[in-house]
């Protein structure tokens, strides 16, 4: 399996948070794309999670649920300062996942195995206020609204886990 990531050469603030946690959850072998903060994209056919490219261009990158597995952040609401300097940040963390091939052995529906281990990394990693959505996932994106069932149903499964972190400025 190819891994993808998509990185920041000196990343600050919840950028090297996130790419801390990127480099966490590659060790986990399954998941093939692993993507940075996604903002919401927009065009004719509608709304959809992006990132950028960190090239040094204006070209940006459509994430979309593709291959054996693809992950990326979000920022969930406000960042707020809780002292001089550090701030509390809402994230969330989307998974999709081919189950055909991810382990093709398993002949079960291990969407729970998965989770549990994004879970262990994201507790590992200071993560906290956890709260786990497998319903609806990517219903935030009217283009992937779309094609929702086609996304989640057998073989594949999405998750999401919104957590909060905490950064500093400097």
């Amino acid at each position: 399996m190819t891994l993808q990531t998509v990185e920041f050469s000196s990343p600050v603030f919840f950028d090297k948070k996130v790419q801390d946690l990127n480099t966490e959850l590659a060790t986990l072998g399954w998941i093939s794309k692993l993507y940075p903060i996604a903002w919401k994209g927009e065009d004719n056919e509608g709304e959809f999670p992006e990132v950028y490219y960190n090239d040094g261009s204006n070209k940006n990158l459509r994430v979309m649920p593709d291959g054996n597995s693809i992950s990326f952040f979000q920022i969930e609401g406000d960042i707020t300062e809780i002292e001089d300097y550090w701030y509390n940040i809402p994230l969330s963390l989307t998974v999709w996942t081919n189950l055909k091939l991810v382990y093709p052995t398993k002949k079960y529906d291990y969407t729970a195995e998965l989770i549990s281990d994004v879970l262990t990394i994201l507790r590992n990693n200071s993560c906290n206020d956890m709260v786990i959505s497998t319903d609806q996932v990517l219903e935030e994106f009217s283009y992937l609204q779309k094609m929702l069932k086609q996304n989640t149903m057998r073989p594949y499964t999405a998750f999401k886990i919104t957590f909060s972190i905490t950064a500093t400025a400097c």
